[in-house]
């Protein structure tokens, strides 16, 4: 069964100051869990489940970048802090100027997945706009480079429905084709500027450009574990608890979620 959480990104600062507050946030708005940054280094696991169960949710799974990928040793210690707590998904994103770099990223997905997956956890690279300009020389997209040279047994993928959108992907005819790389999606709406490929606004789910329903109709063909929503941030002078609730709402009552 799909559960729905939320990238506690949306509550800036507040999450690290009062992370059992904005967990009661989370759950009076009506998710199931939530996504954090990697706490392995700054937070025991043992009391980081706890907060989680007093708060009645699931830690739907950990972010980090690539590049701390490359420390196997901290690989390790991420999935035992990942498994005490409970949690199953590994997302992680990263930025290079050309082929090569995209390539060395490959195999060091390749690498840490391998680790992860002989513990049960699901490493899922997290896309944003850029992976799908054309790279210098001719080498393609970066997206092409990692769907190709990533190992499907290690590598997943956690695609940001938004990033894709505004990166020119048709979000449909995209799902349609790697949408079997996924377990795991960000559900993410906004406004973009489709000429440039940039972003423009981040809204709450259904406020935006993104073709969600549409988009969703392929993703429950998917079956994935989670549908997490990220709203990197509210609009100035908005309550994050807020729009967290209608982002809730509208994939509970409109997305059938």
């Amino acid at each position: 069964m799909t559960r729905l959480g939320i990238q506690l990104i949306i509550f800036g600062k507040r999450s690290g100051d009062d992370l059992p507050g904005v967990l009661a946030d989370v759950k009076a708005a009506g998710y199931d869990g939530a996504e954090v940054g990697n706490p392995t280094t700054s937070v025991a696991a043992h009391d980081y489940k706890q907060l989680f169960d007093d708060a009645g949710l699931a830690c739907a799974g950990y972010h980090t970048g690539v590049g701390a990928l490359t420390d196997l040793d901290h690989v390790r210690e991420t999935a035992a802090h990942m498994n005490t707590v409970g949690t199953k998904h590994l997302m992680a994103g990263g930025k290079w100027p050309d082929a090569a770099g995209y390539e060395d990223a490959a195999q060091t997905l390749n690498a840490a997945g391998e680790i992860l997956e002989s513990e049960g956890i699901s490493l899922c690279y997290h896309n944003h706009n850029w992976e799908f300009f054309d790279l210098p020389e001719g080498r393609g997209t970066g997206m092409e480079i990692l769907l190709h040279n990533t190992d499907p047994a290690y590598v997943h993928f956690c695609f940001d429905l938004y990033w894709v959108a505004c990166g020119g992907e048709d979000l449909v005819s995209f799902l349609q084709a790697y949408g079997h790389r996924s377990n795991y999606l960000h559900y993410k709406d906004g406004t973009f500027d489709l000429e440039t490929k940039q972003p423009l606004t981040f809204t709450e789910l259904g406020n935006g450009q993104v073709k969600l329903i549409e988009a969703t109709r392929v993703v429950k063909t998917l079956s994935p574990a989670w549908i997490t929503t990220e709203q990197d941030r509210v609009a100035e002078g908005g309550d994050p608890a807020t729009s967290a609730k209608i982002s809730a709402d509208y994939a509970r009552s409109v997305l059938g979620i």
